[in-house]
């Protein structure tokens, strides 16, 4: 028979491990839901570089589509180009109406890249497919709109990303924005900062981030230069970004994204918190490697 003794030295070594196993237990359960919620980076699997090299016609391609890459240090370059591999080997690209080339494929990888550069996880986990199309399209619907939520024919557009991991985009336009830098436009940047804007379900302007004090600088910023921008239009004056920025806090995160990359002096001089948070969040400094803005000429 055992004694009343031993039985409670037993509880005493068997408590400290059933408190922990609970807690772990509990934590396992609700951190993944409480990660949405705080905007905090979620559990992603590590990515493996490819190990065959980068094909040789992929850098002409780059430096003959993707003028924004020439402003990068080679190191960076090279990385650029080995995650446009990574990229194609896991996302799948597909062609409507139009075959799918290197010359294509390259030249929206290595622009949809350009963001994940610096990341500690670069890839986009949500993302499933990628459309592209000739020019200016229509797309075919693949999600349905949530419950209460008004059905609209999609119009003609150059580019769009759905919730459902699905970016579809304008071959031409994809193109010309990348041989402009300088316009402050650009549509595969503009998108694919909608997927890491959705990343957890939500198109909302503030992607997911590391640090709970980051999410509250972020909101009071973006909250402060979204007010600035809408006021602008209103006052019949210049917005600091695209006009377009002012449809909802999710296009101006959008918008504001391709201004970071294509004219980062600009941005920087019109909302320098704003390109701040931008920079700490791609862990990028554009500015740095843009080339001076031209002198005004003379009357």
């Amino acid at each position: 028979m055992v004694s009343l003794e031993r039985l409670l030295d037993l509880f005493r070594i068997l408590l400290p491990w059933a408190v922990g196993a609970a807690v772990a237990a509990t934590a396992y359960r609700l951190v993944p839901r409480l990660a949405p919620a705080l905007r905090l980076v979620p559990g992603r699997p590590r990515v493996r570089m490819r190990r065959d090299p980068v094909p040789p016609a992929w850098r002409a391609i780059v430096a003959r589509n993707v003028p924004l890459a020439a402003r990068l240090p080679d190191p960076d370059r090279e990385r650029l180009l080995a995650l446009a591999q990574v990229f194609l080997h896991e996302c799948p690209m597909e062609g409507i109406g139009l075959e799918l080339t290197d010359e294509i494929r390259v030249t929206i990888a290595a622009q949809a890249c350009l963001p994940l550069l610096n990341l500690e996880y670069p890839r986009y986990p949500a993302l499933r497919r990628v459309l592209v199309y000739p020019g200016v399209f229509q797309p075919r619907r693949l999600d349905t709109p949530r419950f209460g939520e008004i059905y609209h024919e999609p119009g003609a557009t150059l580019g769009e990303a759905w919730t459902s991991g699905i970016v579809v985009l304008s071959w031409e336009s994809a193109l010309g924005g990348s041989l402009d830098p300088g316009d402050g436009q650009n549509v595969v940047l503009h998108e694919f900062a909608h997927v890491l804007d959705g990343e957890n379900g939500d198109l909302d302007g503030m992607p997911v981030l590391e640090r709970t004090s980051q999410v509250r600088a972020w909101r009071r910023v973006m909250a402060v230069a979204y007010e600035l921008e809408l006021s602008e239009l209103q006052e019949g004056r210049e917005p600091p970004i695209h006009p377009y920025g002012a449809t909802s806090r999710a296009e101006f995160f959008a918008v504001a994204t391709e201004a970071f990359f294509e004219r980062p002096l600009a941005l920087r001089e019109r909302l320098p918190e704003l390109y701040g948070e931008l920079r700490a969040f791609y862990r990028q400094d554009p500015a740095a490697g843009a080339p001076d803005p031209e002198p005004p000429q003379p009357a």
